[in-house]
C-alpha cells in the first residue's frame, strides 16, 4: 500500500479538525471527524480496495470539505460566516459516519474477488468482452446539463418540503405552489432545502420527491400534457387467483429446490373474482392495479368464454390439474403477440407506473402494433414490506400468461420483464420463482440499473458513488432499504429474492436472455457486472451496456422541461434494445 494515500487522508482529517476547534460549538464535527480518523487508522492494511477507496474519499469529500474551511478562516467573520456553510458541512459529517460504516467492509473483500484485480487480469478481459461503454456525450457538455438537472431536483426537494410544513392542508397547498415558485429564482435556496433534507432523510420527503408527478397535481397535469400519445391507454384491477401462502419467498432449505409442476392453490369465491367485470371495478379487497399501453387497438371482452375459463382453472388447479388437458386460448385474429411486463422503481417505497410513462408510452409506439405493455402498480412499503410487492408481480406475471388472452385480444407468443432499480430485481424475482415451481419462464429479461444486491455489507468501488450521487445518495437508499426490509425477516445475505446476485447457479443457469443498462456513475453498478460475470462463466447469453457520465435513474430523466438533452438518445436505444431482445 502506498504510505502516501493514508498519510494524506489523515492529515486532511487532522487539519479539518484543526480549523473546526477554532470555531466554539463545532465539538460534535470534531468529535466525528475524530472517530473516522480511528476508523481508517484501525482498518489501514495492504488491501487495493482499501487503497482506492481512500482516494475517492479524499478527494471527493474530505479535501473539498478542507478548502471550504479554509476558504471560510479568510472571512473576517468566522462565526458569522460559518452559517452559510452549516449546511453542507452537516452533510459532509454524516457521509463521514456513512464511511465509517463500510471501512470494515472493505478490508473484508476477498483478494481474489473482481474488484480486486487490476483491468489486465484474464478476468476482466474476458469479462469486458461482454460489456460496452457508451459514449453519450461531451463530458463537460455533460456535466453542465446535469448541473441544471440537479437544480430542477433541488426545486422539487424545496417544493415537497414547502408542502409539508403546515397541519393545514389549503396552507400547505399555497405555501408549496408560491414558495415553489419563488425557488425557480433563488436556486441556491432550494439547494439548500434539498442538502438538508438528504443529510437525514425522513420517509415522507423521499416519497413525496420521487412520486412528485403523482403526488402534486401541477407536475401529473404537466405529465399528462406532455407524455407522448399512445392508440390505447388503459386501467384494470387484476384479482389475486392464487392463494399467496403457498408461496414461500424467505430463505430456507427448500429455495434452490425446483419442483414439476404440480398446480397451485386457487383463491375463494373464484367464479365471481373470473367475471371480466372484475377488472374494472376498484373494491374493498385488494386487486393489483395494472395500466396497459399499446400501439394498437386494445379490446377488453365483456363476454367471456367460461367454459375455457373452467378448463383453463382446472387445468392450473393442484386440485385437478393432472386429469386435465393443457387449454391455450388462441385468439387467432389478433396480431397483438408479444407481451412487456414492466415493473417500475423507486425503492419499493415510491413511484408508480403513472410516473414511467414518460418512456414506457415511447416503448409502445417503437414496439408496434403487435406489443403490449403492462405496467404494475405493486404495493409499496412501508405499508406494504417485502414480500408484497414481489407478490404482486408474480401474481399478475401468472395472471398474464394464463388468463390474460381471455379477457384481451392478444395471444402471447412472447412475454419479456422489464425492470428498473427496485424493478429489476422483482423482474429476476419472478424469473427464480418460475424456475423453482416449473412454469413458463419470461422469454426475456431487460433491466435498467437493477437492484442485484440489497446486502449492504459486501463493498465493491461502485458504492463510493452514493456519497456524491445527487439523485440517489446513500443516505436516501440505505432509508428506502430500511423501510422495505423493516420487521420482516428477510435476509438479503442469504436470499436470492431479495439478492438475486447470490443465487444458486442452477437458477442463473435457467434464466432467460437479457439485457441490461447501468449507468458508469450509479453505485448499483457493481453488483450488476459482478452478477453478469457469474452468467459471463455460466455461458449465459446477454447484453450489458455501460453509459459513461451517467447516474441512476436515467430514464425518467426526460421530462420535458426539465430534461437532461443527453439522454433522449439513450431512451431511444432503450426502445431500440428492447425490441431487439424481442427479434433474437
Amino acid at each position: 500500500m502506498n504510505d502516501n494515500i493514508i498519510c494524506n487522508t489523515l492529515y486532511f482529517l487532522q487539519k479539518c479538525q484543526l480549523l473546526l476547534s477554532q470555531i466554539e460549538g463545532q465539538q460534535e464535527w470534531i468529535n466525528e471527524i475524530n472517530e473516522c480518523q480511528k476508523e481508517l487508522e484501525i482498518y489501514k492494511i495492504n488491501h487495493p480496495l482499501y487503497e482506492q477507496c481512500l482516494i475517492f474519499i479524499t478527494d471527493k469529500i474530505i479535501h473539498p470539505f478542507l478548502q471550504d474551511l479554509e476558504i471560510l478562516f479568510n472571512c473576517q467573520d468566522v462565526v458569522k460566516e460559518v452559517k452559510k456553510y452549516e449546511l453542507n458541512f452537516n452533510y459532509v459529517i454524516k457521509r463521514l459516519q456513512l464511511i465509517r460504516e463500510f471501512i470494515p467492509n472493505v478490508v473484508k473483500v476477498p483478494l481474489d474477488d473482481l474488484f480486486c484485480k487490476p483491468q489486465t487480469d484474464e478476468e476482466w478481459i474476458g469479462l469486458n468482452r461482454y460489456i460496452e461503454y457508451v459514449n453519450i456525450d461531451d463530458p463537460l457538455s455533460l456535466s453542465k446539463q446535469f448541473d441544471l438537472f440537479y437544480d430542477y431536483i433541488a426545486m422539487g426537494a424545496a417544493y415537497c418540503t414547502l408542502g409539508s410544513m403546515y397541519s393545514n392542508q389549503l396552507i400547505n397547498l399555497i405555501v408549496q405552489n408560491v414558495g415553489g415558485a419563488v425557488m425557480l429564482v433563488k436556486k441556491q435556496a432550494a439547494r439548500n432545502i434539498k442538502i438538508k433534507e438528504i443529510t437525514n432523510p425522513s420517509l415522507s420527503f423521499v416519497q413525496g420527491l420521487w412520486s412528485i408527478q403523482n403526488n402534486s397535481t401541477f407536475f401529473k397535469n404537466f405529465m399528462k400534457l406532455t407524455n407522448c400519445k399512445v392508440k390505447s391507454h388503459l386501467k384494470i384491477n387484476v384479482p389475486f387467483l392464487f392463494r399467496e401462502d403457498q408461496f414461500k419467498y424467505h430463505h430456507d432449505n427448500n429455495t434452490y429446490v425446483q419442483e414439476k409442476f404440480k398446480g397451485f392453490k386457487m383463491v375463494d369465491d373464484l367464479y365471481n373474482k373470473l367475471q371480466a367485470k372484475e377488472l374494472l371495478f376498484k373494491q374493498k379487497q385488494q386487486k393489483i392495479k395494472v395500466r396497459i399501453l399499446s400501439a394498437n387497438k386494445i379490446v377488453l371482452y365483456k363476454d367471456v368464454d367460461y367454459t375455457q375459463l373452467v378448463q383453463k382453472v382446472t387445468e392450473m388447479s393442484s386440485e385437478h390439474h393432472q386429469i386435465s388437458q393443457v387449454i391455450q386460448k388462441d385468439n387467432r385474429n389478433t396480431k397483438i403477440k408479444k407481451v412487456v411486463l414492466h415493473i417500475h422503481g423507486g425503492g419499493w417505497v415510491a413511484m408508480s407506473s403513472f410516473s414511467h410513462q414518460s418512456y414506457t408510452r415511447k416503448w409502445a409506439n417503437y414496439l408496434g402494433e403487435d406489443t403490449i405493455i403492462f405496467s404494475i402498480d405493486y404495493r409499496l412499503a412501508p405499508e406494504y414490506r417485502y414480500p408484497y410487492a414481489l407478490e404482486d408481480v408474480w401474481q399478475l406475471y401468472l395472471w398474464i400468461i394464463n388468463f390474460s388472452q381471455y379477457y384481451l385480444n392478444i395471444t402471447i407468443e412472447q412475454i419479456i420483464l422489464a425492470g428498473d432499480s427496485a424493478g429489476g430485481n422483482m423482474a429476476l424475482g419472478v424469473c427464480f420463482r418460475a424456475i423453482k415451481y416449473g412454469i413458463r419462464i419470461p422469454d426475456g429479461l431487460f433491466m435498467a440499473y437493477p437492484a442485484v444486491n440489497l446486502d449492504l455489507t459486501k463493498f465493491n468501488p461502485y458504492l463510493l458513488q452514493g456519497l456524491i450521487d445527487q439523485v440517489a445518495p446513500a443516505t436516501v437508499l440505505k432509508l428506502a432499504l430500511h423501510e422495505y426490509l423493516k420487521d420482516t425477516n428477510g435476509m438479503p445475505n442469504v436470499d436470492p429474492y431479495l439478492s438475486p446476485l447470490i443465487a444458486d447457479d442452477q437458477f442463473l443457469q435457467k434464466l432467460p436472455k437479457m439485457t441490461i443498462m447501468c449507468g458508469q456513475l450509479d453505485s448499483l453498478t457493481g453488483d450488476t457486472i459482478k452478477f453478469v460475470n457469474r452468467l459471463r462463466k455460466l455461458d449465459k447469453k446477454f447484453r450489458m451496456l455501460i453509459y459513461n457520465g451517467i447516474n441512476h435513474g436515467f430514464l425518467n430523466f426526460e421530462v420535458p422541461i426539465f430534461a437532461v438533452p443527453a439522454i433522449k438518445p439513450l431512451i431511444e436505444s432503450s426502445c431500440d434494445l428492447l425490441k431487439q431482445l424481442f427479434n433474437q
